[in-house]
């Protein structure tokens, strides 16, 4: 009987490998993008629970005033006046009431902040409180932002 060698494939080839390099690129690519992109979503999610936070407060400020001195004193230019500054972020709210129903306010708050990127979030480009020429992109005639609350606060 003749003796034969047999010969076995141990290892990889080179297609082999040259496939695997750039699956294993593709995949660290999308998993650094992946980890990028949840840092600044961890970010935009701070900033957004502390402006929340912040306009809480006010509604809570307001629902504590007297009922009858809620449209004098927020609805208007005066102390503490329809603005307000943020403290925890640059930034800036705006208090809008409805007083057409005598017993029943609808009081809105909308906030616009800077983020740590400089990015303005709500309309108030400016942050200065006020709807300017160009800010109103959405044609409401008021500042709108994603950081806004409303209420009804009646008449005890």
């Amino acid at each position: 009987m003749k003796n034969r060698k047999t010969v076995r494939k141990d290892g990889f080839t080179l297609p082999e490998l040259l496939i695997t390099t750039v699956i294993l690129a593709i995949v660290l690519v999308g998993m650094l993008t992946l980890f990028l992109n949840a840092s600044v979503l961890g970010n935009y999610s701070t900033n957004k629970t502390l402006v929340m936070i912040e306009v809480q407060n006010k509604l809570e400020e307001i629902r504590s005033h007297s009922f009858t001195a809620i449209s004098a004193d927020y609805a208007s230019g005066g102390a503490p006046g329809d603005t307000f500054d943020l403290t925890l972020l640059p930034g800036k709210g705006k208090i809008y009431i409805d007083s057409t129903k005598p017993d029943l306010l609808e009081i809105e708050v909308v906030v616009s902040y800077q983020n740590q990127n400089g990015r303005v979030i709500g309309e108030d480009a400016d942050l200065d409180g006020v709807l300017d020429a160009g800010e109103d992109t959405d044609s409401n005639g008021k500042l709108s932002s994603e950081a806004t609350l409303v209420t009804m606060v009646a008449h005890r």
